[in-house]
């Protein structure tokens, strides 16, 4: 298999970049919804989950330049224009929204007074002081953010199976890590 794109297949590459952000993100999922709101300062799930947020924003960043050198395969024959709008503008939607959580995220930290760490390896540098509104604003972008990207998430798995088990083409088959 080769590292790049071709025009009828995602390389080795874009298929990690696809299952290991699915992976963290559930991951994430999971961590958000297991620790204290309150705990900013102590060490634990809360710092591991802004964290990995962290990591993910890293990620994208790298997903971009590499999507730059390596554009998607185009889509099936047949496929109409407001199905093809329906592709772009969800993986538009994921990007937007896996930029957004994180950068949210670190402004309810900071707006509480806290810091964000990456693993322990440097102190995100504070854009924002401490600001109870800023907090709760920072807090309401982050739940309706990730509400809409577990929704996506949900979607982009029906389209999937929708193209696989119905169009019957090889949507599904390209992006598969085998």
């Amino acid at each position: 298999m080769s590292a790049n794109n071709t025009s009828n297949s995602y390389g080795w590459v874009s298929k990690t970049f696809h299952w290991g952000m699915f992976f963290i993100i559930v991951g994430q999922f999971w961590l958000g919804g297991n620790f204290k709101k309150d705990a900013y300062e102590g060490m634990g799930l809360s710092k591991l989950h802004f964290s990995v947020g962290l990591l993910i924003l890293f990620l994208i960043l790298i997903r971009f330049a590499w999507r730059a050198k390596n554009p998607i395969p185009e889509l099936p024959e047949g496929t109409g224009k407001l199905q093809a709008l329906g592709a772009h503008g969800l993986h538009i939607l994921f990007y937007v929204l896996l930029i957004g959580l994180p950068v949210a995220g670190v402004l309810i930290v900071q707006a509480k007074g806290g810091t964000v760490s990456f693993f322990g390896i440097f102190d995100v540098p504070r854009f924002v002081a401490k600001a109870e509104s800023t907090a709760d604003l920072a807090e309401l972008m982050h739940e309706v953010f990730a509400k809409i990207t577990f929704l996506s998430v949900l979607l982009h798995i029906g389209m999937a199976l929708f193209h696989h088990y119905v169009k019957k083409d090889n949507v599904l088959r390209r992006m598969l890590p085998w």
